[in-house]
């Protein structure tokens, strides 16, 4: 029942996020913001029709990559484990990238959106989702912190997810709060501290962890 409700909530979000294109085409301009710089100024533009669909289409393809990669797992068995947590992960990635294509549109026509700010705040709050979440998933190919070590060691797995959940969680606060404090370099350097913390040492530890429990 779960998984019904959540493909219902990420089609109606990929509907909802092409027909806002479509409807409001004719309105954009030929070139569309499509990076910015730390201080929030735009920095790269794309054609009109590349900007105004690539975050529906990367809807589409997180929504479709998660609703099918268990099925061709050879771990597959474990998801059940995890479904909810799983499919929560799944809408929040493609609410997140909903929320990124409201921002590329209406900064488009010409809304003053706080990117350096409204940005960097999703961003956490989509690790502190994945943080609460990541501890509960089980050994797969997939989805999770995959080292040579958590895949052959449920243990392992188990105490890196639990110290990876922890990690994204303090980082994603971190990060929320330094979007709304900070701008410029300092949030920049927050920011690539905080995705270090939570790309790096989980992986270290999972090694460690492994040399442990031969021990």
């Amino acid at each position: 029942m779960m998984k019904k409700k959540s493909n219902i909530y990420n089609l109606t979000l990929i509907i909802i996020a092409f027909l806002i294109s479509i409807s409001l085409y004719n309105k954009l301009p030929d070139l569309m913001p499509m990076h910015w710089n730390i201080s929030g100024e735009v920095n790269r533009y794309g054609s009109k029709l590349f900007a105004a669909f690539l975050p529906p289409v990367f809807m589409i393809v997180i929504w479709l990559g998660m609703l099918y990669s268990p099925k061709i797992d050879p771990k597959k068995a474990n998801y059940s484990k995890f479904n909810e947590s799983y499919t929560i992960i799944s809408n929040a990635l493609v609410t997140f990238f909903f929320v990124i294509h409201i921002v590329i549109i209406a900064t488009s026509l010409s809304y003053n959106i706080p990117i350096n700010k409204v940005i960097p705040f999703m961003v956490g709050i989509l690790f502190i989702i994945i943080g609460n979440y990541l501890p509960k998933s089980k050994s797969n190919f997939f989805y999770g912190i995959k080292t040579p070590w958590t895949l052959t060691s449920e243990e392992v797995w188990k105490k890196t997810h639990r110290l990876g959940g922890k990690l994204f969680v303090f980082s994603g606060l971190i990060i929320s709060v330094s979007s709304l404090l900070f701008k410029g370099n300092i949030q920049f350097i927050i920011l690539l501290i905080s995705v270090f913390i939570v790309g790096i040492i989980p992986i270290i530890a999972s090694y460690f962890y492994s040399k442990n429990n031969i021990k």
